[in-house]
């Protein structure tokens, strides 16, 4: 039997359903990504560069993590704005991909399976409907997608960071009802 023949019996595959969000928040395009990105903390490349060099303990690495964290314990890993170089097709385009987490939180997910770094830092999607309905807040939840590797240790983590974009939808959500 050959190498690729070898490989190929050990590949395996699962399916699980994965609870997809759509929040249409009321909002422009402009203003839900000033109001997410006001919610969410900020991942800080240059102090991740520091904790990595000085080979920092994990305690100080965890109160970095909360500091860029901000209220909801979650914070942008990156942003992806789509729609900059989609709209050169000559088709105006608003969307952005954003990568969203807590490396601390990953951490105790990763230790559990690391398989789950296929799905954190988890993706959020904000794009405009345009006329026909404004702005939106896309993602899969987080306890669903980390669901599919069927860990019972992984659900109350999962639900837990449900809550805490539960906590970023609230606010976004209130504001465009006042």
């Amino acid at each position: 039997m050959n190498m690729n023949a070898n490989a190929a019996k050990d590949i395996r595959s699962s399916a699980s359903p994965v609870e997809r969000v759509d929040v249409p928040t009321g909002l422009t395009y402009d203003a839900l990504v000033t109001g997410f990105e006001r919610e969410l903390g900020r991942w800080e490349p240059g102090v991740v560069g520091i904790l990595l060099e000085s080979h920092a303990p994990w305690s100080k690495v965890e109160a970095e993590v909360a500091r860029m964290a901000g209220a909801h314990g979650l914070m942008i890993l990156v942003r992806i704005d789509q729609g900059a170089i989609t709209s050169l097709s000559g088709r105006g385009k608003q969307c952005s991909l954003y990568l969203v987490g807590n490396p601390v939180i990953a951490n105790q997910i990763l230790d559990i399976d690391p398989r789950a770094s296929l799905y954190v830092p988890f993706r959020v999607c904000l794009y405009d409907l345009g006329e026909s309905g404004g702005a939106v807040l896309s993602f899969d939840r987080p306890s669903s997608s980390l669901g599919v590797l069927g860990r019972p240790e992984l659900n109350e983590i999962g639900l837990a960071l449900d809550q805490k974009l539960n906590g970023v939808i609230g606010v976004l959500v209130g504001k465009a009802a006042t």
